[in-house]
């Protein structure tokens, strides 16, 4: 499955997203500081912890990583991608998963107590009953037929880099239309992905995320 060409292509996304994401944060600072710090008094945005939420649950440097790196990315790319494969079961399991995060948030899931058990058995019970009604409804011949795969992949893309404005909670009203240039780096990074998901398959897409989000991490731990 794996692949040399495969694989660079996860390299060469990487260096293309530290390219455009360099131009984008030159940009993001210039209006961080004169528009947000400086015009609006308010303190900067850029001064927030990604990790805090992470860090609260624990002080451990490998789990942080781990979450971080690994299992947020998974559980992202699972939502966000897996069912641009328009197959029932990927379908079934990327709502399962959104569903389950609507109603209980992922922070429960890292204690070993009933919350975490029913997290988990909720997941799998709403899989099997999504899938259970669409395996014989061929939703991929349904939708190749009236919504191009290239515009779900954009609706994905957007919707990711939407989602981390929650990274800037909570959200100052009064700047609200700034917050979707802070994410403008997510967003290039859910065009990449895509792209990834698409032409080699869901594991390179993923692989991308997770090498972007452990670099990251790494930088900061």
């Amino acid at each position: 499955m794996f692949t040399k060409d495969k694989i660079k292509a996860i390299g060469y996304s990487y260096l293309l997203f530290v390219g455009i994401g360099l131009v984008l944060t030159m940009i993001i600072r210039s209006i961080d500081t004169f528009l947000v710090v400086d015009y609006y008094k308010i303190p900067s945005l850029l001064n927030h912890d990604v990790l805090k939420s992470i860090k609260a649950l624990t002080d451990n440097g490998f789990y942080i990583m781990f979450i971080a790196a690994f299992f947020a990315p998974t559980a992202e790319e699972t939502m966000f991608r897996l069912w641009l494969s328009f197959d029932p079961k990927h379908i079934a399991i990327s709502f399962s998963a959104i569903l389950t995060y609507l109603i209980f948030g992922l922070k429960d899931l890292f204690q070993v107590n009933l919350k975490a058990i029913t997290i988990i058995l909720s997941f799998i019970v709403i899989s099997l009953v999504v899938y259970r009604v669409l395996r014989d409804k061929h939703p991929k011949e349904y939708l190749d037929r009236f919504i191009p795969i290239r515009v779900m992949g954009s609706i994905s893309a957007i919707l990711f880099g939407l989602v981390h404005i929650a990274n800037f909670a909570p959200i100052n009203t009064t700047i609200w239309f700034l917050y979707p240039i802070y994410v403008l780096p997510q967003v290039v990074l859910g065009y990449l992905i895509v792209f990834l998901r698409l032409k080699h398959g869901f594991i390179y897409g993923l692989g991308l995320h997770i090498l972007v989000n452990f670099i990251a991490v790494l930088m900061k731990i």
